[in-house]
């Protein structure tokens, strides 16, 4: 510990207390007086260095390591976690300190400038930075945190510390969650993007749809349980407004005697064909268009006949970045898509539902209003889905009896889910999950981007922010579909650079003989990349992991060549 016997004591007023603080003898010492308390020494009084260290025990700062403060108030340590950033055992760790009082922090910064140089440091003023914190961490190389409470700065303002660190955590589970979410279907995502290569080519890009939707409403149809008790007002309305579903919600209508203009399709997994089923798959120049992501599950866009658009999901985390989903990249990088001229699929943000996907497509083509229709992001009725979708037909053909009725079946589903009661749109207790929240809150950051263009028609659910809520349907048409569908069939279908794909092919059949693969081929890199990351952690199992990765690569590349040679 640096000794510091020329710096002056000071005094301050702050938030919650007034402190005195300085080093005297080379030892720091700080005290608050509040209204109630005088002279609150907020470390020890006879050795706070000793203190710092039977706090800190055996951690030690390393790369993908994290140090979590509360209060930063005992500068010494502070200090010694610095110093264990300095050594090159600990180059890549990071500390990140809460403290509620923030001219507390800045006076302190101040007497100290070398140590919060090094800190991260959330106070109540910028607490809106913790995401992008947290969102900049490489979850892929993290180790573990450890949080270390300064008692003194914690009993001024608990809940402010608290609030804070379980903020925290839930973002960390979060982006831990998006990793897992990454490792368990991006392999998916990769193999569905170069499956969709030999289809592309009577597809259009989904950009071809944008704007297209001025003077016109539009209805976003989602399977929440309460979509049953707006599909007679659907169907009588069906002619007055562009009707876009998500495909869960593709039979329900249709069995309803409702054909909506546009079907969206998202998930990559192989059950999604499911909802398609043995309904009509559209006939070329009418309605419905099917959307697809270029990573969903390539045998629905193979198996439909009608109009299809292709779009990517890109995200934009901050100014200049853009995400797209893997696979995605690929294309793009080798310019597989890019003829004379260029035409690129287009990008749609998603909060990771359907219904997002659609509601920023509708946004992007302009509607005068997007009414949402079975939006209920809650299990109303304590029901997952409204009736009629292909869960419940494979419920009620295979596993219900008069021991194991529907109501048990969905009554199991909720009950392995995070489940917490909030307030209904009628007013009612209703039960909703940590998922469907998340879905909330990205539908609420995405309506108050259009003020007064956003209702909300759904019969009930989970209350929507910033939705305007509408009891009914207008029974006055707004603008013509066939002029959407006539300025559609307008655009150009993707261009497809065949030599370039050709090329691909034979690179990808010639990559199944080689040791490393994944030199010549860069999207192999996220195929078995669990196995890689895990090789990180565990240095003495590496060789056996990577060669795990290696068969799993080599597998992949087997369909691959499989679909680009047989479709």
């Amino acid at each position: 510990i640096i000794v510091h016997h020329h710096v002056a004591p000071g005094e301050l007023k702050g938030k919650h207390a007034r402190y005195r603080f300085g080093y005297e003898e080379g030892r720091f010492s700080i005290f608050a007086d509040t209204e109630k308390l005088k002279g609150i020494s907020l470390v020890s009084t006879r050795d706070p260095v000793r203190e710092a260290e039977r706090h800190i025990g055996a951690f030690r700062l390393r790369h993908g390591m994290l140090a979590l403060v509360a209060g930063v108030a005992h500068l010494p340590m502070l200090e010694m976690l610095v110093e264990q950033l300095e050594l090159p055992s600990g180059r890549g760790g990071l500390i990140i300190a809460f403290e509620s009082d923030t001219e507390l922090y800045l006076a302190l910064k101040k007497l100290r400038p070398e140590i919060f140089a090094q800190v991260a440091v959330i106070v109540p003023e910028n607490i809106s930075v913790l995401a992008e914190l947290v969102e900049k961490l490489d979850v892929e190389h993290f180790v573990g945190y450890r949080t270390f409470e300064n008692r003194g700065s914690v009993e001024l303002n608990a809940s402010f510390y608290a609030n804070a660190i379980a903020d925290f955590k839930k973002k960390l589970a979060s982006r831990f969650s998006d990793l897992f979410t990454r490792l368990e279907f991006e392999q998916r995502w990769v193999f569905n993007a170069l499956s969709k290569l030999p289809l592309l080519h009577r597809a259009r890009p989904v950009s071809a749809l944008f704007g297209l939707g001025h003077d016109a409403e539009a209805l976003l149809v989602s399977t929440g349980p309460s979509l049953r008790d707006s599909l007679v007002e659907i169907r009588a309305n069906a002619d007055k407004y562009f009707i876009a579903c998500a495909d869960s919600a593709y039979r329900v209508l249709v069995r309803a005697g409702i054909t909506p203009h546009l079907v969206f399709s998202l998930d990559s997994q192989a059950h999604t064909a499911k909802h398609f089923g043995l309904l009509p798959r559209g006939t070329p120049g009418s309605f419905p268009i099917l959307v697809c992501d270029a990573v969903s599950n390539p045998s629905v866009a193979r198996d439909w006949q009608g109009e299809l658009a292709i779009s990517f999901t890109a995200q934009y985390p901050e100014d200049g970045l853009r995400v797209v989903s893997p696979g995605c990249d690929y294309l793009e990088d080798e310019r597989l898509l890019s003829g004379e001229p260029g035409i690129v699929p287009g990008d749609l943000q998603s909060g990771g539902s359907v219904a997002t996907s659609v509601f920023d497509l509708l946004r992007l083509m302009e509607f005068e209003k997007i009414i949402l229709v079975g939006q209920d992001l809650a299990y109303t009725r304590r029901e997952i889905h409204t009736p009629g979708t292909h869960h419940t037909d494979e419920w009620l053909g295979r596993t219900t009896n008069r021991l194991q009725p529907l109501e048990n079946i969905n009554e199991r589903v909720i009950r392995r889910r995070h489940t917490k009661r909030e307030t209904s749109l009628t007013g009612r207790p209703i039960v909703t999950d940590y998922i469907l929240s998340l879905y909330r809150d990205w539908f609420a950051n995405a309506v108050s981007q259009l003020p007064d263009k956003v209702y909300n028609t759904t019969r009930d659910g989970l209350q929507l922010p910033g939705a305007i809520p509408l009891p009914g349907l207008s029974t006055e048409k707004h603008g013509r579909n066939s002029d959407i569908l006539q300025n559609y069939m307008q655009s150009a279908y993707l261009q497809v650079n065949s030599q370039r794909i050709e090329t691909f092919a034979r690179r990808v059949h010639q990559a199944m003989g080689e040791s490393h693969p994944a030199d010549s081929l860069p999207f192999l890199r996220y195929v078995g990349r669990k196995f890689a990351i895990t090789a990180l952690r565990s240095p003495e199992k590496k060789d056996v992991l990577l060669k795990k990765q290696l068969i799993k690569q080599r597998n992949f590349l087997r369909k691959i060549d499989s679909k680009l040679h047989h479709g």
